[in-house]
């Protein structure tokens, strides 16, 4: 086995400037744990599906392998979670072949969250299907027309696909997929965990549909999910199809050994982008000099083409051949995607600069480095992206993180631990969301002529089987409402954020909220770690300029929200009912009041500004919040209690960065409170009301654990509220009142919520 030493590594940094004294360094090992084998495939498969494997050169499958194999030939639905580059791809395409083999003439549809990951997953069972002579084709906006054509009129035994062309082809013109979908036998669903939150829940309600569908014309597949990064497999399975279904788990069954370092540059803030972007070019040609393939994840598409073609023409001024680096990108066309695929494959690229695009599980061999430009949107990306490097069993790998100037960045590298030892996430959804629903009801009703019966529930689930008879209603000639269907994204408006105002100036995308926060008419926005001034609000956009990077602005809000005992979902009290835990929906009300313009070096106010009057308005978002009478010691702590739980948060729920707001009071009547950004709830405060002590008891161990007297971007992170300013939050008060809180709670509740009020527990 190769040995990888960090220290000599670090040195190797340094020569090459992407390391240096003064930086913030933490590392740490996560050890290899070997797979289990078993002798042979299963004989349960026809034999030959079994030489077809063994042909491949794969003659041992993993025990997890066949475990899963098997139950999925006994008929049963199937869930396997297992890490990356466990073989999950080999695992569930031996019992489709089977079932294709054995029916002839039947098809089987295979759903991926991206296009790339279809067509590698594609070249991944090439080799089985060919002695099989199985045809297998993608069905997405990569093709062209005339394929799709022929695709349509003469379907091949296996279609690739993905969410949007699952709504809007194969059920918004059904018709021309007739023969396919009747003799559907089998259905696979993979990178389960990308579906989740608002995602999720529309992916919940269009395989519904889908099902309700194949159920009306006499189809009934298998369904075979798999996800790499997921704590209740079972469960988000279920909630995802509608549908019992059997787990088979190799959370902790092999796993190679992989080297971190955590990296807080020092760098000045008004020039952190420029300089990380240096440092991240510099370690990408340091990891090619030591030898090593790496992928260099990248937060933007700018940021990757910028740090691309410097570290190109940087590579003969250390001796190193530029054409071992390239780019890849989701606006690639697709044979450039392909070609570069395939060179990573063949090892003849050596760094690869890229976006999310090569995030999820894409076959691209056993590369040895992973370096990300700053934390993803959630920890579930991260060891995503971390899954990439240490695809094999017989050398080590390694990650290097370089943090933004971002508090959530620096907080990962002050809790590397706390990372590496991190659960997995207990994915969430709510195909229960009335507005989702309501979204979803025109194609429902149209999909199916709006006549619904008692055997259609158990297939829609009560919430969505309810709406449609309530909705009733026959659709109108010729109407298909399936493209007007957005699957991703917020509920709410988003804008892009343009350097100018052509198309070609985007850097990003920003939602409603965050625009009404951070990118007010005027602001100084901080945008990846670089500094711009907001110039104007177009139709769907937000136009920046550079700006001054010593200048920043403090924003002036107040936020009220709102709360009713009609709107509680659920709810307990806990010690002598002091102390109240929620789960239901508020209205948020935040009042902008002008800004005032900073000189960060001298600390004088250049200019005050009063806005007009503004307020941004959110309704029936679901919340979890904490209720507390009022004393010195709750008006003290109450401020880092949210903070506590917004930190737990990360470590228990997956939640992405942008999906939650916090918000806490003192005085009157104190309470924190964690609350969605989408309308109508995506499942993530209802799992916080589940697992709120063990999210908070994580949130006070951080805080415990950091040398700092009273909060830092290590253990507190700022506040968001903007109710309760930085300077008031008190971390020993914090701890002292989350301690209380879980002591409490500790003994059990004494009342639940129920009709408007709280009751007895042992009233029914």
């Amino acid at each position: 086995m190769a040995i990888f030493d960090l220290s000599k590594f670090s040195a190797r940094l340094k020569e090459f400037d992407a390391l240096r004294d003064r930086d913030t360094v933490k590392t740490g090992i996560v050890d290899c744990i070997r797979p289990e084998y078993a002798n042979e495939w299963p004989l349960q498969l026809l034999p030959s599906v079994r030489d077809a494997l063994t042909g491949s050169g794969i003659s041992r499958p993993y025990r997890h392998q066949v475990d899963a194999i098997v139950k999925s030939l006994s008929g049963a639905d199937v869930v396997m979670e297992s890490p990356t580059a466990s073989g999950k791809t080999l695992a569930f395409a031996a019992p489709m072949l089977d079932s294709l083999v054995r029916n002839k003439g039947s098809h089987a549809l295979m759903i991926y969250p991206r296009k790339s990951l279809a067509f590698d997953q594609r070249m991944q069972i090439l080799p089985l299907c060919k002695p099989l002579s199985i045809e297998s084709w993608p069905y997405d906006g990569d093709t062209d027309k005339e394929h799709k054509k022929v695709i349509r009129t003469q379907p091949p035994d296996i279609l690739l696909t993905n969410p949007e062309y699952l709504n809007d082809s194969f059920l918004g013109h059904r018709e021309k997929w007739d023969d396919f979908l009747r003799n559907l036998r089998y259905v696979v669903i993979d990178e389960m965990h990308e579906y989740r939150g608002f995602f999720g829940s529309n992916m919940a309600l269009l395989l519904r549909r889908f099902f309700l569908y194949l159920n009306r014309i006499g189809a009934e597949p298998q369904v075979f999910l798999s996800t790499a990064t997921c704590a209740n497999p079972q469960e988000h399975a279920k909630a995802l199809i509608g549908r019992d279904v059997a787990v088979v788990s190799a959370r902790n069954a092999l796993r190679p050994k992989r080297h971190f370092m955590f990296i807080q540059p020092e760098i000045p803030d008004y020039r952190y982008w420029e300089f990380l972007r240096v440092r991240v070019e510099k370690a990408s040609l340091a990891t090619l000099a030591e030898g090593l393939q790496t992928l260099v994840f990248c937060p933007t598409k700018r940021f990757l083409e910028e740090a691309f073609g410097k570290c190109q023409g940087k590579a003969e001024e250390y001796g190193l051949d530029p054409e071992q680096i390239s780019a890849f990108h989701a606006d690639l066309k697709e044979d450039d995607r392909q070609d570069i695929q395939q060179k990573i494959k063949s090892g003849s690229l050596r760094v690869i600069f890229t976006t999310n695009a090569l995030e999820l599980g894409l076959d691209i061999g056993g590369l040895d480095a992973v370096i990300l430009a700053g934390f993803p949107t959630s920890v579930m990306s991260a060891w995503q992206q971390i899954g990439r490097a240490g695809r094999g069993w017989d050398k080590d790998a390694l990650v290097l993180f370089y943090a933004m100037n971002d508090p959530i960045d620096r907080f990962f590298v002050g809790n590397l631990d706390a990372f590496l030892h991190k659960p997995f996430d207990q994915l969430v959804i709510d195909p229960d969301n009335e507005k989702l629903i309501d979204n979803h009801l025109a194609s429902l009703i149209q999909e199916t002529g709006g006549e619904f019966r008692p055997d259609d529930k158990p297939i829609l689930g009560s919430a969505f089987y309810d709406a449609a008879i309530k909705d009733g209603g026959k659709p109108p000639k010729g109407y298909r409402p399936q493209p007007q269907l957005k699957m991703r994204g917020g509920t709410g408006q988003s804008f892009e954020l343009r350097l100018g105002r052509k198309e070609n100036d985007r850097i990003g995308r920003i939602s409603a909220e965050r625009r009404f926060r951070e990118a007010y008419l005027g602001a100084r926005f901080t945008f990846f770690g670089r500094r711009y001034r907001v110039r104007s609000h177009e139709t769907g956009a937000v136009v920046l300029e550079d700006a001054d990077p010593n200048l920043r602005t403090e924003p002036g809000f107040y936020t009220v929200l709102n709360t009713s005992p009609s709107k509680i979902f659920d709810g307990f009290s806990y010690g002598n009912d002091d102390i109240a835990v929620y789960c239901g929906a508020v209205n948020v009300v935040t009042n902008f009041t002008g800004y005032k313009l900073v000189n960060e070096r001298t600390g004088d106010v250049v200019e005050e500004t009063r806005g007009a009057a503004e307020a941004h308005y959110q309704n029936e978002l679901h919340a979890f919040w904490i209720d507390v009478p009022e004393s010195d010691a709750v008006n003290a702590g109450i401020g880092a209690v949210e903070h506590m739980i917004r930190v737990g948060a990360m470590f228990v729920i997956p939640a992405d960065r942008f999906d939650t707001s916090t918000f806490s009071k003192a005085k009157g009547e104190p309470a924190a409170y964690y609350y969605e950004n989408y309308s109508g709830g995506i499942g993530v405060a209802k799992k916080l009301f589940e697992v709120w002590k063990t999210t908070l008891q994580k949130g006070m161990e951080i805080a415990k654990a950091c040398s700092c007297r009273s909060g830092c971007q290590n253990c507190i992170e700022p506040a968001k509220s903007h109710n309760i300013s930085n300077a008031e939050i008190n971390k020993t008060s914090g701890i002292e009142l989350a301690q209380t809180l879980l002591s409490a709670a500790e003994e059990g509740p004494n009342r639940k919520f129920r009709n408007g009020r709280m009751v007895p527990v042992w009233i029914r």
